[in-house]
């Protein structure tokens, strides 16, 4: 059914960009011209988040075809399958996207960043390389940009794996770089927020995957589901947890210590967001419930109740990303 997955998947653009602006507005973190007179035009500020969606969702486009060709797709022996390959070309297709983004935001960042006018940004390279935030961007892009090109033609689930621990890799360098203060309970949310970035992007891709390639086999699909069960649990888990420990974190590092935790979530546009965030997961987790419930029968019937299920999760997720698009902006 391609039509109505590319219709899909252009409804979660539509609707993660929807959540990351209108989060924004509502927490008061929306860009503004923060350089004034001689520094970047609001036009950059703007960009940046919207950069930041458009690589979230490439990420876990890169994550979840890679995901499914290594453990939902295997097959005996090794060899990947025909979707297998399917799966990774699209990877390599994202991953290239992400690395675009990627570079496109360091340039940005250090403009931000530095007060400094695009056209004259040149004049400031030494200093933009200085920057923390723009060297995790630019080794980000680095590395999507060899797994791009690695990846293209593999034929093997273990080569494919290699890819995934590559794209792991690729995501630590822009969470470790959110919380720079050395504080204990700063350094503790850094930490729980990688988990949580790598947790949060293999639930997500891995659905996505699941949509987009395990529909191909009548004899396959409930494998391919149980699979997909075994890793989105495991996921589930990890996203609460760490996102939890990542939250109290970052509250206590903005209200100067953990008894403040409380005071800075009810009274504060990040405890706002993370709590809009928190009844998104425990949407997602109830919807997962069911969609289980309702994997039974012709599961490669398009009208099922099973996939419609799985599309609002999908749509809810897609919310989400950008939520969490949001919250690193007002962080």
């Amino acid at each position: 059914m391609p039509g109505r997955l590319v219709v899909g998947g252009m409804g979660a653009v539509v609707v993660a960009s929807v959540g990351l602006v209108g989060a924004l507005y509502a927490a008061g973190s929306e860009p503004q011209n923060a350089g004034g007179i001689g520094g970047p035009s609001e036009f950059w500020s703007w960009l940046l988040p919207l950069l930041r969606l458009i690589a979230t969702l490439a990420t876990v486009g890169c994550a979840g075809a890679l995901l499914a060709a290594v453990v939902v797709l295997r097959i005996e022996g090794g060899s990947l399958g025909v979707q297998g390959r399917r799966a990774v070309r699209d990877a390599s297709n994202a991953a290239l996207i992400w690395a675009i983004c990627a570079f496109a935001s360091s340039i940005v960042t250090a403009a931000l960043l530095l007060n400094t006018p695009m056209r004259l940004l040149g004049l400031r390279i030494d200093d933009a390389l200085g920057v923390p935030e723009v060297k995790a961007l630019l080794i980000t892009g680095i590395l999507v940009l060899a797994l791009s090109i690695g990846i293209r033609r593999v034929q093997t689930s273990s080569a494919a794996g290699l890819g995934v621990l590559v794209a792991i890799a690729a995501l630590v360098p822009t969470a470790v770089t959110t919380y720079p203060r050395n504080e204990s309970y700063v350094v503790l949310a850094g930490a729980a927020l990688v988990v949580h970035v790598i947790a949060a992007t293999t639930w997500v891709g891995g659905l996505a995957g699941l949509v987009r390639y395990g529909r191909a086999s009548r004899s396959g699909l409930p494998i391919v589901l149980e699979r997909y069960g075994q890793v989105a649990i495991v996921s589930a888990v990890a996203v609460a947890l760490s996102g939890l420990i990542s939250g109290a974190g970052r509250l206590a590092a903005k209200g100067g210590g953990w008894d403040s935790v409380l005071d800075e979530l009810t009274g504060d546009a990040y405890g706002a967001l993370l709590l809009a965030k928190l009844v998104a997961f425990v949407l997602l987790v109830v919807l997962a419930a069911v969609h289980r419930t309702t994997a039974t029968g012709d599961l490669l019937d398009s009208t099922h109740a099973f996939w419609r299920v799985v599309g609002v999760e999908l749509l809810v997720m897609a919310l989400t990303l950008g939520l969490a698009v949001a919250l690193s902006q007002t962080a």
